[in-house]
């Protein structure tokens, strides 16, 4: 199961090598050698084979050559390459699927039709199209309990996704793979180094971008839909040297509904005004120049925006902002303040809770919490009158170049 737990830091420290987990094995080989000098002056030959067999075998765990395919989520679901089935779909020749491949298929084939997808579209047009319908019909089934499949079984390949509509993060991201290499678009699949999530990238018109199905299903509000390494490496680390880089914007829709104000005082009405339109993000440009000192003040408006949110519980508008950082812009017209808004608020829910049983919960909540006092001097004010604008020491080039961020969500246990 997956959850996840917002981490607000202003800004975020600098991302810390993971310490190696060698030596266990050396421990080990002690223990053997020891066995052997006690039961003999000398290893035989037999046992030096062994010995060296095992040596090799531990060092090849503890540093695993990355792969795309056959890796374990989370110890319990594996990403399989599901080639098989889109070559069937490209060549018309079903005669090598096996029996649940072809029902896998026939699924695929239904809702490649019900996605309304035509051969005259974009490779991109293409890609949105099965996003909004995954992001989107296959939530509609599954209740509160999307990432707690009923069925086990398959909830990690697109059988388990197309027939039962449910699925941990591998389901999501091998069948949206599978879909774009049925339409003849590059993709693959990606996993994070410490192997509890995945998600995809896929090449559109030349150039790789990262979408998250996952993350985005139920709402599909394009929070993680062809963004960059820069945007979600806020909450993911992964071997980039294996994988292909995401650096352009063009088809992120955070930037495509980008926004131009005159000064950064202006960003609370643009942010309202993306708020209003269910936005999963959206980026900010200022006619004025950014200088440090404005970028900072921008910061804390944000802050300040997202502690209001969080306190209020406003309905049809979200828990809290996702995250927000600077980013250069492509078009070479200074910086960009990015800005995801991951979920909302609204009646439509997946809970269905009654008037009666929300009662219930706000008193249980309220009783449990009461006599709890807003912070005060960290700038985490809970009537989000003022906020914590970062750490000086960070110029605007670093947080534009390192993706620095000033507020992330971030997974805290398997998905």
């Amino acid at each position: 199961m997956e959850t996840y737990e917002s981490v607000k830091s202003n800004p975020v420290q600098p991302e810390q090598k993971e310490k190696k987990k060698g030596g266990a094995w050396k421990g080990i080989v002690a223990v053997i050698l020891a066995a052997g000098v006690v039961g003999s002056t000398t290893i035989s030959a037999f046992n030096l084979v062994t010995l060296k067999s095992y040596i090799a075998e531990q060092k090849k765990e503890e540093n695993p050559e990355t792969t795309e395919d056959y890796v374990k989520i989370a110890d319990n679901y594996e990403i399989k390459p599901t080639t098989n089935i889109s070559d069937a779909y490209k060549s018309g020749d079903t005669s090598k699927l096996t029996d649940k491949e072809k029902e896998t298929l026939d699924m695929a084939k239904k809702a490649i039709k019900d996605m309304k997808i035509t051969d005259s579209m974009s490779d991109f047009e293409k890609e949105k199209a099965v996003y909004d319908w995954m992001t989107k019909k296959l939530q509609q089934d599954s209740g509160a309990l999307t990432v707690i499949p009923s069925t086990q079984e398959d909830c990690d390949n697109p059988y388990g996704v197309l027939k039962y509509h449910n699925a941990v993060c591998v389901g999501y991201a091998t069948t949206f793979r599978m879909f774009m290499q049925m339409m003849g678009i590059e993709c693959k699949v990606e996993h994070n180094t410490e192997k509890f999530h995945s998600w995809d990238v896929v090449k559109i018109d030349g150039d790789w971008y990262i979408t998250d199905i996952y993350s985005d299903a139920g709402n599909g509000n394009y929070a993680n839909f062809n963004v960059t390494d820069a945007m979600y490496g806020q909450s993911q680390s992964w071997d980039r040297d294996y994988f292909p880089a995401a650096n352009s914007l063009k088809y992120n829709m955070a930037y495509q509904n980008k926004k131009t104000v005159d000064s950064i005082y202006d960003l609370p009405k643009a942010l309202r005004a993306a708020m209003d339109k269910k936005l999963g993000g959206v980026m900010v440009a200022f006619k004025e120049d950014i200088t440090e000192e404005k970028a900072q003040v921008a910061n804390a408006i944000a802050s300040s925006i997202d502690n209001f949110l969080m306190s209020g519980n406003y309905k049809d508008m979200p828990y809290s902002l996702g995250t927000y950082n600077w980013i250069q812009d492509p078009d070479g017209k200074g910086y960009l303040f990015n800005v995801t808004m991951p979920g909302y608020n609204t009646d439509n829910t997946s809970q269905n809770i009654s008037e009666k049983e929300q009662k219930k919960i706000d008193k249980a909540v309220q009783k449990a919490f009461q006599g709890l006092e807003p912070a005060n001097g960290d700038g985490m004010m809970m009537d989000g009158a003022s906020a914590d604008i970062g750490n000086k020491d960070m110029t605007m080039d670093d947080a534009a170049q390192n993706g620095a961020t000033f507020s992330t969500e971030e997974t805290v246990e398997a998905r």
